[in-house]
């Protein structure tokens, strides 16, 4: 994204009487835009005449509308014309291309005498927030909607003359007198044009990949917009805020996205945020002259406090700022940021966990810049923040490690012992060695904690890049435009330098061409704290009250805009617009008629053609794709050298790069394919997707003979809503082309699982290389087919359930693999018995895998053999039968192993295609709506009572990919194994504990038709089942000494991690060597009376052990009296007020509805802002 305001840290002055001395030249009045013709050429013009205000020209034909020039041109600064004349040299020629390309150039700062490549800010930089000449504002108009031309967003030259026009007249209609900043004078101001959603997406995506300072761009094309234009009041522009930015967070995977609020009017100062970020650290200067915090934030903190925020009771170095928002015309409106947003990411290290636990480093997970505002066609968006995510350089090497923020090096250097081992008589500290070992050891300091605060957001879920792969994406992305636009984009060369020198590909690139087109990024004119001083009204008088923002309910999915071409249709109808611009879709007309034609002039350019040939094509908003392409690329190539007939093209491609249309019959077509966004296709496949959904069926002619493919699909299981969507979209289109599957078609990765491309492509090269062998040598050869025949509708139909069915259950099959075990259930208590309503303990053998304390297991609920009985003998199949279905990474699938591990017999069947391939005889008395909401093992058994099954074997394993597929079901450790296999004495002397037995507990709680009950509960032990093991929130637990006290709130099931603690405190209890530090516990559980005995053992025997300061249990009660309402009476609140300030750590376990009560309580106990307060020793798992 473009760098966030908490990356750098810049004395900000604005170009006055002394900087223009020095000649620079402010914005237009150095690169004037030179008229052109529509073969992009230079033409003369004559003199023209300027706008008055008193008599607006009539609108006149495009052709003669002209602009003014500017005056009072410096006479040091270049003359365009001149400096951008094409030439034999390349550099020149590259500068006349980008100024052809872009008319519209603002000011760099730079003149023939003046350079400011090396300043962080140019003294003259655009800026938005001033009013501007009205010429000024219908040329950039005029500008931007030429460059939607050339995008082709308008279908016709008349369309696109409709839309100017009208733009003109609406900008000239909102004009009016008023001070123009940039002359220095009284004039005419540009009016205001309402441009469309599309319009405003197309415009962000620009100004972005417009950023001179930015190396994120090849994202560009993936920015979402959220329309907020109706939005005009301060408390309405900070709800609407904070909601939408919650939900382009999006659990960690950040949508970037940008939330645009209306744009300024003339002669006004527009709607402005304070904040730099809207995740901002407070700095508070202390009485000493030392500052908590983020020194970057003093300012801004003491205005927050004068406005009315009033910070936590126990400041800390982390605390966040209020949101504060101005709109036009309307006072500031602080509002708290709310908790889904709050959550800081702890640095922490793989390698030296306790070093940096002490260290005690946070940061916010997302950038969320908001001083920053968009030009875009004349048009300022002054309050336009945007949400992204961080490069790990940001963190490591900037906001936390430069020496006016945080200043952490030093103190890491010191953790990690770089310090350790010198005189300690001529080395105090950091500062006394010799510079070039102090600069070694901040280097390894640096290195130490940028790798820290990746692998900490990697932990964490949270999106993030790192530096050598977003200066690879980068040199890449700027290639790719350079080779099809012959210049390469803007780029300011001190933003994008890389911290880490010449390892990182950047460095290397040399100059880039430092121009700035718009539309364009830029900062606010004004200082929003200094502009509210200016407006104060006389008497404000400050409200002493929190705001909080009231969140709407979560939406089912993220409601971001998306500018489709469809989008484009129902803005401008169909007769202006054509297909999306960037993709560059080839004409039909210009593609030979038949492939009959291009087979024949093949043949003749070679006879010794190879059987068949084997191309590697890749698509990815990252690297790992690319890297993945190589390596098999590499591997293809070794391999063609061992067989007879089979070349591998040269070099891989971007998806992009594949024509459907010239594809040949004997060709195999590999594709590594990554997800971007919500399941999305990445840029550099968007092309072929849309080039394959505008082919008419009636058209297109291919070989009856269709190619063959295969697909890697690159995505993250911990994102299971998205997996791999990319992947099928690719998948439908290929078999939309007449595609056939090759070695299971899509191959399902998880980057969850393989970290590197060597990781990666070894199960799937495990597939390919026997497949392509075979292919190859024992297959009958490829023929080419010279057929005519044309390509019918049903090819490009949606693809049938089938398709997405065995990638469903091929990717149950590689998780079974790859990630669960085999485990079995081996007691159970109480059991199951008629009217027990109370939760059950069940106890798993989790055989030889180790588990956590506070860890938490799912479980695959597999069928039980009666169940599984039932359902071989209504589709009439033994259960030692080997499908056919092809979704299993084994060799062999038996229909037993299909119907026990793979398909969920409890629920319904999904699709009911496969009816209609039964004998006309057997139809008639099915009742498909009968069907549907029954199980799927009772819908089987009523066809097999009917006498409908079983069929043959086509229906049968079409039935089978119809079936729900099983899904796991996540449970808390409610077990210790330093309790349930304490070490013996000889085992702690020699300091190696294997556990006598690996019994792991946890807590299920009976449902009616529950798949965990009715597989388990109900069956005699040893029952089996699959397993896997996951970390949990409240793994930072597990770092606090024994004695550390705790306020423990729990509810039902949540009792589970707790009964771990217990035992875990319990055992360390019993083989501590000094006596007990005293009691450190204070527990209060809601509970129903029938759970009540089974937890009474543990409680009894911490109470027992010294280890329960207090207990409260609160039954289930006709008054509704809640658990967390014990937090309110008289006699507890004092003591949990003070124990909180002697540092208690406050453990919470409950469903949502409780831990809302639960922390409602806590805030009203500790006064305003006093969860903030507790910090990370306030600890939520949520079920």
């Amino acid at each position: 994204m473009v760098q966030s305001r908490s990356s750098v840290t810049v004395t900000e002055s604005w170009a006055g009487t002394k900087e223009k001395s020095f000649g620079v030249v402010r914005e237009y009045r150095q690169q004037v835009p030179l008229p052109t013709n529509r073969a992009g050429r230079l033409v003369k013009e004559g003199p023209l005449r300027s706008l008055t205000p008193t008599k607006i020209s009539p609108l006149a034909p495009i052709s003669s509308v002209r602009y003014p020039e500017t005056t009072g041109q410096d006479p040091k600064a270049v003359d365009p014309a001149e400096s951008l004349k094409p030439s034999r040299c390349p550099v020149a020629k590259e500068y006349h291309q980008a100024r052809t390309h872009h008319p519209v150039l603002a000011s760099t700062g730079c003149t023939k005498d003046f350079c400011q490549a090396g300043r962080a800010v140019h003294t003259d930089e655009p800026r938005i927030g001033e009013n501007r000449a009205i010429e000024i504002v219908e040329k950039e108009a005029k500008g931007f909607l030429e460059e939607l031309h050339r995008e082709q967003f308008f279908a016709t030259d008349e369309a696109f003359t409709s839309r100017l026009n009208g733009v003109l007249t609406e900008i000239r209609s909102n004009a009016c007198e008023g001070f123009i900043r940039e002359s220095r004078k009284h004039g005419t101001i540009g009016g205001n044009w309402d441009q469309t959603p599309a319009e405003l997406e197309f415009g962000i995506r620009r100004a972005w990949r417009n950023a001179r300072k930015c190396i994120m761009r090849s994202h560009s094309d993936e920015l979402k917009l959220c329309d907020l234009r109706n939005v005009t009041k301060s408390t309405q522009m900070a709800s609407e805020l904070l909601q939408n930015m919650c939900e382009a967070f999006n659990g960690g995977n950040v949508v970037p996205t940008v939330f645009l609020f209306p744009p300024r009017k003339v002669n006004s100062r527009g709607p402005m945020i304070w904040n730099h970020q809207v995740l901002e650290f407070a700095g508070y200067q202390m009485e000493d002259g030392s500052i908590l915090g983020d020194p970057a934030s003093v300012e801004l903190t003491k205005s927050c406090i004068d406005l009315g925020w009033e910070p936590p009771h126990a400041k800390t170095r982390w605390d966040l700022l209020p949101l504060v928002v101005m709109a036009e015309n309307d006072v500031p409106a602080v509002v708290e940021v709310p908790s889904p947003l709050r959550d800081l990411i702890h640095i922490r290290h793989p390698r030296f966990g306790d070093e940096f636990a002490k260290l005690d480093l946070r940061w916010v997970s997302v950038p969320a810049l908001t001083r920053l505002g968009f030009d875009i066609g004349g048009m300022q968006y002054t309050a336009a923040p945007f949400i992204g995510w961080f490069m790990d350089a940001e963190i490591g090497v900037r906001d936390l490690a430069d020496s006016f923020r945080y200043n952490a090096l030093p103190d890491v250097a010191r953790a990690l012992g770089l310090l350790n081992g010198r005189d300690e008589d001529v080395i105090e500290d950091l500062e006394d060695l010799p510079e070039y070992e102090r600069l070694a050891v901040l280097s390894r300091a640096q290195t130490e904690l940028t790798y820290a605060a990746h692998w900490s957001y990697q932990q964490a879920k949270v999106s993030m890049s790192d530096t050598l792969t977003a200066s690879m994406k980068w040199c890449r992305y700027d290639d790719e435009f350079k080779a099809k636009h012959g210049f390469r984009l803007p780029a300011d060369p001190y933003w994008l330098a890389p911290p880490q020198g010449s390892i990182v590909p950047t460095w290397h690139r040399g100059g880039a061409p430092n121009y700035q087109p718009k539309p364009m990024i830029s900062k606010h004119v004004q200082d929003p704290l200094k502009a509210w001083e200016r407006e104060k009204p006389d008497g404000f008088v400050v409200a002493r009250h929190k705001i909080v923002a009231k969140m709407r309910p979560k939406r089912p999915g993220l409601q971001m805009r998306s500018t489709t071409n469809d989008d484009m249709l129902k803005t401008w109808g169909k007769s202006n617009v054509q297909d999306s611009p960037a993709l560059h879709l080839p004409n039909p007309s210009d593609r030979p008629n038949t492939v009959l034609q291009t087979a024949v002039e093949e043949e003749k350019a070679s006879a010794d053609r190879p059987e068949f040939s084997m191309s590697v094509y890749f698509c990815s908003a990252g690297t790992f794709a690319e890297k993945t392409a190589v390596k098999l690329h590499g591997r293809l190539s070794d391999l063609s050298k061992s067989i007879p007939g089979v070349s591998v093209c040269t070099g891989i491609r971007t998806l992009n790069q594949l024509d459907p249309c010239t594809v040949r019959s004997n060709e195999l077509v590999l594709a590594i394919v990554s997800s971007t966004g919500q399941g999305e296709v990445p840029t550099n496949g968007c092309q072929f997707i849309k080039i394959c959904d505008n082919m008419p069926g009636n058209e297109v002619k291919v070989p009856k003979t269709s190619f063959r493919y295969a697909i890697y699909g690159n995505g993250d299981s911990r994102y299971s809503s998205t997996y791999n969507g990319a992947a099928l979209i690719v998948e439908q289109r290929f078999r939309k082309l007449g595609g056939l599957a090759f070695a299971e078609g899509l191959y399902h990765g998880d980057s969850a699982i393989h970290a590197t491309a060597l990781q990666a492509l070894r199960p799937w090269w495990a597939k390919l290389q026997p497949a392509i062998h075979d292919l190859a040598t024992d297959s009958p050869k490829l023929k080419r087919s010279h057929s005519d025949q044309v390509v019918h509708g049903h090819l490009f139909e949606p693809v049938g359930y089938e398709v997405e069915a065995k990638s469903r259950f091929r990717l149950r099959s590689r998780q079974l693999l790859d990630g669960f075990h085999r485990g079995t259930v081996v007691t159970t208590s109480p059991s199951l018995r008629e009217g027990y309503q109370g939760t059950h303990l069940v106890t798993l053998d989790v055989k030889d895998n180790l588990y956590e304390d506070l860890s938490c297991i799912q479980v695959l609920p597999i069928n039980p053999p009666a169940k599984v009985r039932r359902a071989l003998r209504a589709l009439g199949v033994n259960a030692s039968d080997i499908t056919t279905m092809n979704i299993s990474d084994m060799e062999k699938l038996t229909y037993s192993s299909l119907l026990t591990e793979y398909i969920d017999l409890e629920a319904p069947i999904r699709q009911f295609e496969w009816l209609d391939s039964l004998p006309p005889a057997t139809k008639s008395p099915i009742n498909r709506e009968l069907l549907s909401p029954q199980s799927a093992l009772d819908s089987l058994d009523r066809l097999y009572t009917a006498g409908i099954l079983p069929a043959d074997d086509t229906i049968t394993t079409s039935i089978c990919l119809a079936l729900a597929p099983l899904h796991p079901r996540t449970y808390s450790v409610a077990s210790s194994l330093s309790y349930t296999s304490p070490p013996t004495m000889k085992q702690r002397k020699s300091g190696i504990f294997p556990p006598v037995h690996n019994h792991l507990d946890i807590l299920v709680k009976p449902f009616p038709q529950g798949r965990f009950s009715q597989a388990f509960l109900s069956c005699p032990s040893p029952t089996p089942l699959r397993y896997r093991l996951l970390p949990s929130s409240a793994a930072s637990l597990l770092s606090l000494p024994p004695s550390t006290p705790l306020i423990i709130v729990a509810t039902g099931a949540g009792f589970a991690p707790v009964r771990c603690l217990l035992q875990r405190r319990i055992a360390a209890s019993r083989t501590s060597s000094s006596s007990n530090q005293g009691s450190s516990i204070s527990l209060f559980l809601g509970l129903k009376p029938a759970d009540v005995p089974l937890l009474s053992d543990i409680l009894n025997e911490a109470a027992a052990e010294g280890l329960m300061n207090s207990m409260s249990i609160v039954s289930s009660n006709e008054e509704k009296v809640r658990v967390y309402d014990k937090l309110l009476e008289e006699a507890t609140r004092e003591k949990l007020k003070m124990a909180v300030g002697r540092g208690c750590w406050v453990f919470v376990c409950t469903n949502p509805e409780a831990a809302k009560g639960t922390r409602a309580a806590f805030e009203e106990v500790l006064g305003k802002g006093g969860i903030d307060g507790v910090g990370e020793r306030w600890v939520e798992e949520i079920f």
